[in-house]
């Protein structure tokens, strides 16, 4: 048993995904982990708790780091957390711009742009649970697809079962550039994502059980595993 496992949800974010890596090796110097990349290989909508359940129960790590491939941390982020506390290491997040300067304000969506001050309540991003308590919850509702929401219900899913979130006091990420991909409200996966949310007390017991994946596993180095997950079959909820 190790001591993290960080998972990165991924697809097509390659620019990404090769500055998160080396940041990831650089700050956990010394200390024992695993990283895990789930990537999405097919071109339906993303699917982040689907990736996140199965690399889960791939994991070796007593605590379990959901980490987005667009969050890079700085030099003193903790990821440490109790067996039955969940975290959010992110306090502030400073939104870059392409060539990795802060953007201005105006140029950020509205609802984020105060983001370098505190995230508040915000439940994107990062986030850890320990092991056993992934298990305890039965893991994350796979049912969610496309933009939205599905970080919202992880965090209630958690409160309403009982569990205090913790957010550190300190912890500044940069947010990696790319365009707002947010869809129309009128989005038929964004309309049943919220309605999900909506229905969060009636489906709590819905986690990792209710998916199947085709995974292909490759090794990258000592310290970093590939999947590729594509065919997600899902059990009917009644």
């Amino acid at each position: 048993m190790i001591d993290y496992s960080f998972i990165i949800s991924y697809r097509d974010r390659e620019e990404h995904l090769s500055k998160l890596l080396p940041r990831l090796h650089e700050i956990m110097e010394g200390e024992s982990y695993e990283i895990i990349i789930a990537e999405q290989d097919n071109t339906e909508k993303f699917q982040k708790n689907s990736l996140y359940n199965l690399a889960a129960l791939k994991a070796k790590g007593n605590l379990l780091v959901f980490h987005d491939v667009d969050y890079y941390p700085a030099k003193d982020i903790s990821y440490y957390t109790e067996e039955n506390v969940p975290l959010y290491p992110v306090k502030q997040l400073i939104f870059l711009d392409e060539n990795d300067n802060p953007r201005n304000e105006e140029d950020i969506p509205e609802g984020y742009k105060r983001f370098h001050l505190t995230v508040g309540n915000h439940s994107g991003g990062v986030f850890v649970l320990s092991k056993n308590l992934f298990y305890k919850i039965k893991g994350l509702n796979p049912y969610f697809k496309g933009w939205g929401r599905e970080d919202d219900a992880t965090r209630d899913k958690l409160s309403m079962l009982g569990y205090k979130w913790k957010r550190n006091s300190k912890g500044i990420f940069y947010g990696l550039y790319h365009l707002d991909n947010k869809p129309e409200d009128n989005d038929p996966d964004f309309l049943n994502n919220t309605k999900l949310h909506i229905e969060l007390a009636n489906n709590l017991n819905v986690g990792y059980e209710y998916v199947k994946a085709n995974i292909e596993e490759f090794e990258l180095d000592e310290k970093t595993t590939w999947l590729k997950i594509k065919d997600f079959k899902y059990e009917n909820i009644s």
